[in-house]
């Protein structure tokens, strides 16, 4: 009866142990992606129009949907690691850290992170003002 107690206690001690670490284990994982718009004012000489800025980090292995930008213009620059863009007519590109890369408005495209270490990009779009900044193209 003693040793049936034991191996209980064993087995309840790890069960708890386990529960507990998940959490440890899980908190050490950064999100796939990650952006913060950094900046967002109208443009005054182009009535209708506003600039938005934003810094991204996208963990290995993130892809984001394919989608368009209406009436957008979208230039991505990568500060850290490499990205894989696929662009509607004009294919797929690697850019590199240093480098930048320009997608017209309404053009499907999306970005990837295809390498092991994260990435970190500055993405500068100008757009109509009240227009959704991505809409997810299904296909």
């Amino acid at each position: 009866m003693q040793r049936w107690i034991a191996w209980t206690t064993i087995f309840a001690a790890g069960v708890l142990a386990g529960a507990f670490s998940i959490g440890y284990v899980h908190a050490g994982q950064a999100p796939p992606y990650v952006t913060t718009q950094v900046l967002k004012t109208g443009l005054n000489n182009l009535p209708g129009q506003e600039l938005l800025i934003f810094e991204s980090t996208w963990q290995p292995s993130f892809r984001l949907p394919l989608h368009v930008h209406p009436n957008g213009h979208e230039v991505t620059y990568v500060i850290e690691g490499e990205q894989t863009f696929y662009i509607e007519g004009v294919g797929t590109r690697v850019v590199k850290a240093g480098e930048a890369i320009y997608t017209p408005p309404n053009t499907p495209h999306y970005g990837s992170n295809l390498t092991d270490k994260p990435a970190r990009t500055v993405v500068i779009r100008i757009k109509d003002v009240g227009k959704p900044i991505m809409v997810e193209v299904k296909k």
